[in-house]
């Protein structure tokens, strides 16, 4: 049998013909392979793929991420994942091309996403609760209205709303409403209600830099007598 079907040259040549085609196709699907992030530029990486495909050398590749603008990842160098392939080029709406896509089959490593995976090196800090974090924190804030905005970076935290603010870092707490603003830290609290300001501190209380428990008044005018009417002179 062996023998008519090496003299069958039609069949034979049809058969890997076939087998040809098919490897052909397979080829120029995109793959979903094992990579890491070998460079970060905005919400652009630069992966190098994490597997063996001796005797040929993968290139490292440069792709979108698997993200949304409203929600953005703080990618790192290092940082592990896989790419997901689409059934179209992705480049006009990644902005790594222009142009509309068409149903035309992608290159195999045109319409790939870099897509993080979890690692069971670093666990979450409470398995039911949700967390954000960064290298430099998090930024949480509108983009429509009046600015409403938290920010916890390595300095501290901000809390804004329109001009009004709260601030908690390593040195002091600072709440600030208009020309209203109250300031705790290690050295005392102080408050200021526009131009007026007092200070409670290991010193005692002053208003308006005068002291509140050595203060004196002045004189009520017309009578030569002390009055408690009248503001601290010193």
């Amino acid at each position: 049998m062996s023998e008519n079907y090496a003299k069958l040259w039609v069949q034979r040549s049809a058969n890997q013909t076939a087998i040809n085609r098919a490897q052909q196709a397979i080829e120029n699907l995109g793959r979903a392979l094992p990579c890491r992030v070998v460079k970060v530029s905005g919400s652009i990486v630069t992966v190098a793929f994490e597997v063996s495909a001796a005797p040929f050398t993968l290139p490292n590749i440069t792709i979108p991420k698997d993200e949304s603008p409203w929600i953005r990842m703080p990618t790192q160098v290092g940082d592990k994942g896989v790419t997901m392939p689409a059934d179209a080029y992705l480049g006009g709406v990644s902005g790594l091309g222009g142009g509309v896509a068409t149903l035309t089959r992608p290159g195999n490593l045109s319409a790939l996403v870099f897509v993080p995976i979890s690692n069971s090196g670093s666990p979450p800090i409470d398995q039911n609760a949700a967390q954000v974090q960064g290298p430099n924190g998090a930024i949480i804030r509108t983009t429509e209205g009046p600015t409403s905005q938290i920010v916890t970076d390595t300095s501290g935290t901000t809390v804004t709303f329109g001009s009004n603010t709260v601030v908690i870092n390593a040195t002091e707490t600072a709440l600030n409403y208009g020309s209203t603003s109250l300031v705790l830290n290690a050295s005392g609290i102080t408050m200021t209600f526009g131009t007026n300001t007092i200070v409670l501190d290991g010193s005692g209380l002053s208003i308006n830099g005068e002291s509140y428990e050595n203060h004196t008044h002045g004189y009520f005018p017309g009578t030569g007598t002390k009055t408690q009417t009248d503001p601290p002179i010193n």
